[in-house]
C-alpha cells in the first residue's frame, strides 16, 4: 500500500507476480545483453543505451567481475535512463533482478531501481514492473525485483531500465542484470460455487462449479491434444463422490460442474486435472478444499451474493486504512459514517475494546507475519515461525466483538502464493467465524491468488497521474477476475501523493468511490486516514468534511447496496465514462449513474414498463413516455435516483 508513481510511466499500471517457488519458477537464459556491464567502452557500454552525463561504467566497484554501471547524479532535477531492448514473448512471464548499491541518493522517492516494460507495434505502452529500489548509502549490494508478470497478447517488443527515481540524487551502481523467463502452470482455477471457503451448507449447492484459466503455450502438444476434468473426493478414505463431464479446451478459460450427491458433514477435495485427450493420463492437478458443514453459520461470513453478514445482517464494509490507534483521533473517527477501520499497527486487548466500544469494528492486520518481508515481527525468525505467530494472534483475538475480518495480504507477490496460500488455511482452521481480506496492486493478476483469501480489493491511486476513470476500471477488472464469486471491497485514494500539489478533489473522491461501487464492490476502505491526518497542503479540518461527505452518502445507500431483492429490467445506456448499476430496495428501484471522466456526458435510462415516480433528490423527474429519461451528468458527477415502479 506504500508504493510511489514511477519511472517512464506510472505505478497504477503496474502488474506484479511470480518468482521462485514452483511452478512459478524463473528458468532458461538470461535475456539481458552484457548484464555485468563488462563489455564495451566505460560510456558506451555494449547492448546499452548509456546517457554519458550521468551513467557509465565503474573499475573501482562490482558485484561480480571487473565493472558495474554507475549512475552520479547532483541535480534532483535530471531524470536520465539507461536501457536496452530485449525480445519477448506474449503471453509468457518473466522475472526481472539487479544487484544495487548507493551512496548518498536521497530525495522523496524510493531510490535505485529496475524496470521492464512492453510496447505494441505502435509503440504504445501496455504496462510493465516496476520494484521498489535502494536509497541512503548501502554499503552491500542488494537485490531488488524477482517478481514476474505476463506479458500481454499485443505486445511485440520490451525493455529493461537501470535508472534512479525522479526527483533524486546521488550515486548509484548496478550488477548482474537479468531478464529470464517465468514457467507458469499450464491451468490454475478456483471454486465459484460454494463461492465462500468451499463450505457446502444445509442450503447447498448441489454442485460444485469452477473456473478454469488455461495457459494455451505451456500445454506441451497444444490445447487441443488435452481437456480438462474435475472430481471431488472424500478426504477420509479417499472416495470419489462426484465428477464433471471432460472439458475441451477451446479458449483461455473453461467453466466445470461437478454434481453432487447428498453428503456426509466432512472434508472433501476437489481435484482439477489436465489430461491427455489420448491416454487420460494426468499432465497436471490441481487441488481445491471443500467442507460439507451443519449447524448454524457464523458469526461473519460472505453470502452466496458476496455480502459480508455480521450477526445475520449484511454490512458493507465502510472504513479506512490508519497506522496507530489513538483514542483522540479514534473518537473523532467514530464521529462519522464509518464502521471500521484497517490499522497497521495491530491492536492491543485495550485497543481492540476501545474499537469495540466507539461502536467501531477492526479489520485485523496479520499482514506483515512473513518472515523476510519489511515490518515482519522480530518474533519471526524463520518461514518455519510463520504459522505458530499466526496462529496464536488469531486465536486470541478471534472471540473479540471488534473483529470484522483478518487483513491477510498487503500486495505481496506471486512467488510467495504457497505461503500466501497457507496462511490463509491456517486463518481458516482457526477461526471460522471471520473472512480474510487480500489487497493487491496486481490487478491483472489477481485470478491468480484466488485461493489465498476470502475477500479482495485492488488500490488503484490515479490521482493525478492518471485519469479518475482508473478507480472503476480496476473494480471492474478485480470483480471480472474472481467471475463474481468472492466478495470485492475496494480501496480508493484519498491520499496526496508525494510531489502532488493536493489530494484528490471533492469530485474525483466521489466519482472514484461510486465508480467502485457501481461495479461491484461490497466494501470501501480507503486510504488512508494517516494520509489526511497529517497531509500539512490541505488541513485536515478542510479535507475531513469532504471525506464525511462522501462516506455519509455511502452510508444511506449501503441498505440498497446490499439488497438481493429481484431487480426489474432497467437499462442505463451511455458512452464509456459511463458507470451504473440498479438496485431494488423495499418496493423502490434504484439507478445510479456515475461519470468518470473530465467531460459533461448524458446517459438514458429506460423502463420495462412506465415508473409510478422518479425522484433525483428531493426533485421530481420527467418521464418521457414510456422510455424513461435523460440523464446529464457533470464531470466527475454522480446522480442517485429513486423510481416507483
Amino acid at each position: 500500500m506504500s508504493r510511489w508513481p514511477i519511472p517512464l510511466m506510472v505505478s497504477m499500471l503496474v502488474l506484479e507476480t511470480a518468482g521462485a517457488d514452483p511452478p512459478y519458477v524463473a528458468t532458461g537464459e538470461n535475456l539481458v545483453q552484457n548484464p555485468g556491464f563488462e563489455d564495451g567502452a566505460d560510456r558506451g557500454l555494449a547492448g546499452w543505451a548509456v546517457p554519458p552525463a550521468v551513467y557509465g561504467a565503474d573499475r573501482t566497484v562490482s558485484r561480480n567481475g571487473k565493472r558495474s554501471l554507475r549512475s552520479r547524479n547532483d541535480d534532483s532535477a535530471r531524470y536520465l535512463l539507461c536501457g536496452q531492448s530485449i525480445e519477448l514473448k506474449a503471453g509468457s512471464r518473466y522475472a526481472v533482478k539487479a544487484w544495487v548499491r548507493t551512496e548518498g541518493v536521497t530525495g522523496g522517492d524510493s531510490g535505485a531501481t529496475i524496470c521492464i516494460e512492453w510496447r505494441d507495434a505502435n509503440g504504445n505502452y501496455l504496462g510493465g514492473y516496476y520494484p521498489p529500489g535502494r536509497k541512503g548509502d548501502t554499503e552491500q549490494w542488494t537485490e531488488i525485483g524477482g517478481s514476474s508478470m505476463r506479458v500481454p497478447r499485443e505486445a511485440v517488443r520490451g525493455s529493461v531500465t537501470c535508472y534512479v527515481r525522479p526527483g533524486m540524487s546521488g550515486t548509484a551502481w548496478w550488477d548482474d542484470v537479468s531478464v529470464r523467463r517465468v514457467r507458469q502452470p499450464p491451468i490454475y482455477g478456483f471454486v465459484t460455487s460454494p463461492p465462500y471457503r468451499g463450505w457446502i451448507t444445509d442450503g447447498g449447492p448441489g454442485h460444485v462449479k469452477a473456473c478454469v484459466s488455461v495457459i494455451p503455450h505451456e500445454i506441451a502438444g497444444g490445447p487441443e491434444a488435452a481437456r480438462i476434468v474435475a472430481r471431488v473426493t472424500r478426504d477420509q478414505d479417499g472416495d470419489l463422490v462426484g465428477r464433471s463431464d471432460p472439458a475441451d479446451i477451446t479458449g483461455e478459460e473453461v467453466r466445470l460442474r461437478v454434481p453432487l450427491p447428498d453428503l456426509a458433514p466432512g472434508s472433501y477435495r476437489l481435484t482439477i486435472a489436465l489430461v491427455d485427450r489420448e491416454d487420460n493420463e494426468t499432465l497436471y492437478e490441481e487441488t481445491h478444499r471443500l467442507e460439507r458443514r451443519g449447524g448454524a453459520p457464523p458469526e461473519c461470513f460472505v453470502d452466496e451474493h458476496n455480502r459480508l453478514i455480521v450477526d445475520g445482517e449484511p454490512f458493507f464494509p465502510l472504513g479506512m486504512y490508519w497506522g496507530m490507534v489513538t483514542e483522540d483521533q479514534l473518537r473523532v473517527y467514530a464521529d462519522s459514517p464509518f464502521n471500521c477501520l484497517m490499522p497497521y499497527c495491530r491492536p492491543n486487548d485495550e485497543q481492540m475494546d476501545l474499537i469495540h466500544g466507539l461502536g467501531l469494528k477492526a479489520i485485523y492486520s496479520i499482514k506483515d507475519c512473513y518472515y523476510g518481508t519489511h515490518w515482519c515481527p522480530g518474533s519471526i525468525k524463520s518461514e518455519a515461525d510463520e504459522e505458530g505467530v499466526v496462529r496464536k494472534l488469531v486465536r486470541h483475538f478471534r472471540e473479540h466483538p471488534a473483529l470484522l475480518a483478518w487483513y491477510i495480504n498487503d500486495e505481496l507477490p506471486l512467488s510467495m502464493l504457497p505461503r500466501l496460500e497457507a496462511h490463509q488455511r491456517w486463518v481458516e482452521e482457526e477461526d471460522p467465524g471471520h473472512p480474510t481480506w487480500t489487497v493487491l496492486y496486481q490487478v491483472d493478476d489477481v485470478r491468480c491468488y484466488t485461493k489465498s483469501f476470502d475477500v479482495v480489493g485492488t488500490d488503484p491511486y490515479p490521482i493525478p497521474d492518471l485519469p479518475a476513470a482508473v478507480a472503476g476500471q480496476w473494480t471492474e477488472k478485480t470483480r471480472k477476475a474472481v467471475a463474481d464469486a468472492r466478495g470485492v471491497w475496494m480501496v480508493p485514494q484519498v491520499f496526496r501523493k508525494p510531489k502532488a500539489e493536493h489530494p484528490p478533489t471533492f469530485d474525483e473522491l466521489r466519482s472514484m468511490t461510486w465508480q467502485c461501487i457501481t461495479e461491484g464492490a461490497k466494501g470501501i476502505v480507503f486510504y488512508s486516514w494517516f494520509g489526511i491526518w497529517d497531509d500539512e497542503s490541505c488541513p485536515f479540518e478542510q479535507r475531513w468534511p469532504q471525506v464525511r461527505r462522501v462516506a455519509e452518502e455511502v452510508s444511506r445507500l449501503a441498505p440498497v447496496l446490499l439488497s438481493a431483492d429481484p431487480t426489474p429490467a432497467v437499462t442505463v445506456t451511455g458512452p464509456e465514462a459511463v458507470h451504473w448499476t440498479v438496485r431494488s430496495h423495499r418496493g423502490t428501484v434504484y439507478a445510479i449513474v456515475v461519470n468518470d471522466g473530465e467531460q459533461a456526458v448524458s446517459a438514458s435510462v429506460r423502463f420495462p414498463r412506465q415508473p409510478k415516480r422518479v425522484m433525483l433528490g428531493d426533485r421530481p423527474v420527467e418521464v418521457v413516455g414510456q422510455g424513461g429519461f435523460s440523464v446529464p451528468l457533470a464531470p466527475l458527477g454522480v446522480a442517485i435516483y429513486r423510481i416507483e415502479m
